[in-house]
């Protein structure tokens, strides 16, 4: 009997069965969707990491006041980062250049609207060796002695939500701040505004950290913050990448553990690994509903045996082998694993498009992850369905091959 007719033979055996052969492939549509939706999400977070990462310079040592991983070498203790850290890191052998900043978050005020982003003071001059790709939209950069200017991210100015943009340059913005201060003994929460006029505006470069920031000079930034001279961090630029480790080295001799040294490049690694381990456990449950298909096609397909021995019996008085009726329900097994394959990896795509949606990374004003999905990966996972489901069916296939013409051809 040629191939294609037992395959047809196959097919119209799981048409008979409708109701439990379509749960059979459900199951693994399942599995396969579920493995697919979640490699897609973790391709696509781990192309996000890397962008947003990648955008400050390789040769780049960001230093904190405190270690961002593990105890502090002192209790409560904490290297405050002021300008003589940034001599005493300047003389260190390797370091092209040190760049402080301030950091704070504040409302933007501008035509009616507002908006609520992160300022960063910074010497506009050097800007351009922590972010190599950073280049100008409108406008100029903000002038170190300048404590009237603001330069303004893209997404900034041009909010996703508005048909307008936030600010031009050349506009004037209202910065409100609130800190907490003591007066009379008493600590109150006092809001300050200080007016700013747009500099410029950066064109888009697709990270996160800088289109949604504004940017003010170093000085401003110390007087607006009520800093005293206390930076909040130092972009370290180096003479190369290949002495990154070396300096990072030095900067942790001279000020022990109570200084954070962090390389984009090694955060970056250290955030995929974990995103990796979360993507693994995940990817874990799914294959136990792949699993769990697999168990349904057994149960299918022994099911089938048992319904079907005399049909089985009399296939084999007529002339068949063994071999084809094992090929015949392997075929079976294989065409389950086929369709539920197939269909899985359709919906698993399409899943992982929701699900970016409703995730809280997702949606409207979110940050920017779009699933990436591996060809090498979705057709492992394709093979994997298939092979899974051709080794369940091996089994009911065997049982069905050895079955005794004669004996089958008795059974009621």
């Amino acid at each position: 009997m040629a191939a294609l007719d037992l395959v047809g033979l196959s097919f119209g055996a799981l048409k008979e069965r409708r109701l439990r052969s379509g749960l059979t492939v459900l199951m693994v549509i399942i599995g396969v969707a579920l493995m697919t939706s979640i490699n897609g999400l973790g391709g696509g977070m781990n192309n996000y990491i890397t962008e947003q990462l990648g955008t400050l310079g390789a040769n780049v040592l960001i230093i904190t006041p405190s270690s961002a991983f593990g105890p502090m070498e002192q209790s409560g203790m904490q290297t405050k980062l002021t300008p003589q850290t940034l001599r005493t890191i300047e003389r260190i052998q390797g370091v092209k250049y040190v760049v402080p900043f301030f950091s704070g978050g504040v409302t933007l005020k501008s035509g009616g609207q507002t908006k609520t982003v992160a300022i960063l003071g910074i010497d506009h001059t050097k800007i351009v060796y922590v972010v190599p790709k950073i280049t100008l939209e409108s406008g100029s950069f903000v002038s170190s002695g300048d404590s009237g200017g603001i330069l303004l991210g893209y997404t900034t100015a041009h909010p996703p939500s508005l048909d307008k943009p936030f600010a031009n340059t050349g506009q004037a913005v209202v910065v409100e701040f609130s800190n907490v201060e003591s007066q009379a003994g008493v600590e109150k929460l006092v809001t300050k505004m200080k007016a700013f006029q747009v500099r410029g505006v950066l064109k888009e470069i697709g990270t996160q950290q800088i289109d949604s920031q504004a940017f003010i000079s170093l000085a401003a930034a110390n007087t607006l913050f009520q800093k005293n001279s206390v930076y909040d961090g130092i972009y370290v630029i180096t003479d190369g990448t290949d002495i990154n480790d070396k300096v990072e080295t030095n900067i942790i001799k001279i000020y022990g553990k109570n200084i954070g040294v962090i390389s984009p490049k090694a955060m970056a690694s250290t955030i995929q690994e974990l995103m990796g381990t979360l993507i693994g456990f995940l990817s874990a449950i799914a294959a136990v509903s792949m699993l769990v298909g697999a168990v349904g096609i057994i149960t299918t397909l022994y099911t089938s045996v048992m319904e079907r021995t005399r049909e089985i019996g009399l296939l084999k008085a007529i002339g068949y082998t063994r071999e084809t009726v094992l090929f015949m329900f392997l075929t079976e097994s294989f065409a389950i694993g086929l369709l539920g394959g197939s269909l899985g990896l359709v919906f698993g795509i399409a899943g992982a498009y929701v699900l970016i949606q409703v995730l809280p990374f997702g949606g409207p004003g979110a940050i920017s992850i779009n699933p990436y999905f591996s060809p090498l990966q979705l057709i492992q996972v394709f093979l994997l369905a298939c092979g899974l489901s051709v080794v369940a069916g091996l089994y009911p296939a065997w049982r069905a091959s050895t079955l005794n013409p004669i004996t089958a051809l008795k059974k009621e």
